[in-house]
Parts: structure tokens; C-alpha cells; sequence
């Protein structure tokens, strides 16, 4: 048995089948287990199988069903989205046992990860795109910042004075522990944005470049924050989290405020208000809802203009929003920092 699969019923033998083809193409034993679906729709959990497991260091929440083509690639592509905006922890994978060949190209239009065992790997959210005629290649993905180096970097960019900083010190600063600031001085001494002074067993950063330059050297290596955005009723907390999104951008420039008030939090600090506060779903045609957006990192952290995200955050969380509507205020969210 490759993976702990017994208890799947029917569907035992398609995450056998998807575990036996993980291990065929990469060498590696994927282990299923039942999901947490506390927070999904009825109309996921009672459609799909779900499960959860790892790959490449990153958790995957499954949704499986058997069957030739059993839901249109739109279809699908919306559960996925509804999955992932419940799930901000998950890369959501779909998993069959069989798809047309003109519908796998349906889902590889709107970026679908999926899982056809035997016959197409297709996660670009991993960088891997494997099929029976071409396995031997997956593309890379890109390298970018992890997000406690990112928030570092962006620090500098607001004008924080980080030179001179120890691994100690950055940790004091960004709440995280020494270990991961170590880390993070490691990475981006390897990305050629820091350099270091030894003095014997302390380290000292400081920043190669700073403003215009900083922001042109490290641009393809940052990217949004946000890991998923949701509706909810308003709970007590929610005055106290900093704007985010559209309302961070009407408080910025002359944008009119959004129908309903965005606010950013981080993902860790998410799942704890969830189950504080049982925190349900709510209608977009509720007025009083709240629209919450999870963060890779915790967003006070970067919080120089009162309770409002710091304008790099933002622009990075609202470059992938393609709406006109937005694109002259995201421009002058930009423009106090003069850079091209």
C-alpha cells in the first residue's frame, strides 16, 4: 500500500492510483488523510471526496470524484476557487481518474491545479507540468521572497534604518524568532540585497542599495501578501485590524470607499478568530458584512499610517486586480515614494 488510503471507501483506488503516480514521476510517498471540511460549503463536501496531504513542502487539500468529464472545467474551477478561499493554508488540487483531453486544456487556461493519475500532473501553483508524452520536464518556479524576508526588505523601502541590525535584533523588531531572522539574513545575502560584517560571532546587515534602486533589484522577488479573501459577518475584533485592500486605497488617495469594508489579518491570527468567534460566511448583499483578506505575514507589522496596510503591501496585493476602475489610484498610491 503506498498511502494510507482504506478509508476512502470507493474512491480507495484513485488516491492509490495519484499516490503511486507521485511516486513514479518524483520519488516521493504521498500520504492522504480525511480533511478538516468544517469550513466549506455543503455543496463541496457532499460533491468531492477530500483529503490532505503534502508535496514540495506544501499542503494539499484534495477534491476528488471519479468519472469521465463528471463537472465542466468552469464548474470545477469555481469549486476550487470556493475551496481555496475557505482553505488559505492549501494548494486545492482537483483529482480524477479521467478528463477529456480538450477539458484538461480547459483547466489549464484557468490555471486548475489537477491530478489525472497515469496521465497528467498538472500543478502550476508547484511549478510542475508533467504529462504521459512529456514527463521529464517541470518547470521551476519562480523564486521569490519568503514572506518574513519580504516584510524585511519591505521595511527598508518605507525607510526603516535596518543597517547594522543583527539576526537578534530583526527578530525583536518583526516578532519572529532568531532561527527564522537567521534565515532571513542567509536568503537575502544569497539574493545579493544584503551584505554582512562578521564581528566574530555577530552578524551585521546592511542593504546594498536602498529606494528606486532597492525597489528595481527586488521586484520579481516580491509578491502578494494576501492568501485568500472572504466575506463574514462583523465580529468584535475586526475594528482593530488595519484596511486593507480597496478601503486601504480609497484612505490613500481620492477612491471612494468600497461597498463593503475590507480589512487584512494574518493567516495564523485568522484560524484563531474563526474558532473564537465560529465565524460564518456571509452574502455579498448583506451591507454590514466584512470583507476579510488572510495575509502571509501579519500586516501591523508594516502598519506606518495608522490602521491602514503600508502602501508597497497594498500595491503588491492589488497589482493582480485587473480592474480600470483601480489602476489610477494603485498609480498614485505609488507616487510619494518618486520611483519609476
Amino acid at each position: 500500500m503506498l498511502s494510507n488510503v482504506t478509508s476512502f471507501g470507493s474512491l480507495g483506488r484513485l488516491f492509490e492510483d495519484a499516490a503511486a503516480y507521485v511516486t513514479q514521476l518524483f520519488d516521493i510517498r504521498l500520504t492522504f488523510k480525511d480533511a478538516d471540511v468544517r469550513l466549506l460549503p455543503f455543496f463541496l463536501t457532499g460533491r468531492y471526496r477530500l483529503a490532505e496531504t503534502s508535496l514540495f513542502g506544501r499542503k494539499l487539500l484534495i477534491l476528488a470524484t471519479p468519472g469521465q468529464d463528471a463537472e465542466t472545467p468552469a464548474t470545477i474551477a469555481k469549486h476550487i476557487q470556493t475551496a481555496r478561499s475557505t482553505s488559505d493554508v492549501f494548494v486545492v488540487v482537483f483529482l480524477t481518474d479521467a478528463l477529456s483531453s480538450a477539458n484538461r486544456q480547459r483547466l489549464i487556461q484557468q490555471g486548475v491545479n489537477f491530478i489525472v493519475p497515469g496521465n497528467q500532473l498538472f500543478l502550476p501553483e508547484l511549478g510542475a507540468d508533467l504529462r504521459e508524452y512529456f514527463r521529464s520536464e517541470v518547470r521551476p518556479a519562480v523564486e521569490q521572497l519568503t514572506p518574513a524576508a519580504q516584510v524585511v526588505v519591505l521595511a527598508s523601502l518605507l525607510r526603516e534604518d535596518l543597517d547594522g541590525q543583527t539576526p537578534k535584533s530583526l527578530a525583536e523588531r518583526f516578532q519572529y524568532s532568531a532561527m527564522s531572522t537567521g534565515r532571513v539574513v542567509d536568503e537575502l545575502q544569497r539574493h545579493g540585497i544584503l551584505s554582512i560584517d562578521v564581528r566574530g560571532r555577530e552578524r551585521r546587515i546592511a542593504f546594498k542599495q536602498e529606494g528606486d534602486d532597492l525597489w528595481r533589484a527586488v521586484r520579481d522577488l516580491l509578491q502578494s501578501p494576501v492568501r485568500a479573501r472572504r466575506l463574514v459577518r462583523p465580529f468584535p475584533e475586526v475594528r482593530a485590524l488595519p484596511l486593507a485592500g480597496e478601503s486601504a486605497l480609497s484612505d490613500y488617495t481620492l477612491l471612494g470607499p468600497p461597498v463593503h469594508e475590507t480589512r487584512a489579518v494574518s493567516a495564523r491570527q485568522w484560524k484563531g478568530l474563526v474558532y473564537q468567534h465560529d465565524l460564518q460566511p456571509a452574502d455579498d448583499r448583506d451591507p454590514e458584512a466584512i470583507r476579510i483578506e488572510t495575509w502571509s505575514y501579519d500586516p501591523r507589522l508594516l502598519c506606518h499610517h495608522g490602521p491602514v496596510v503600508d502602501r508597497l503591501s497594498l500595491y503588491l496585493s492589488l497589482e493582480d486586480r485587473h480592474d480600470e476602475r483601480l489602476d489610477q489610484a494603485v498609480d498614485t498610491l505609488m507616487e510619494p515614494f518618486g520611483w519609476s
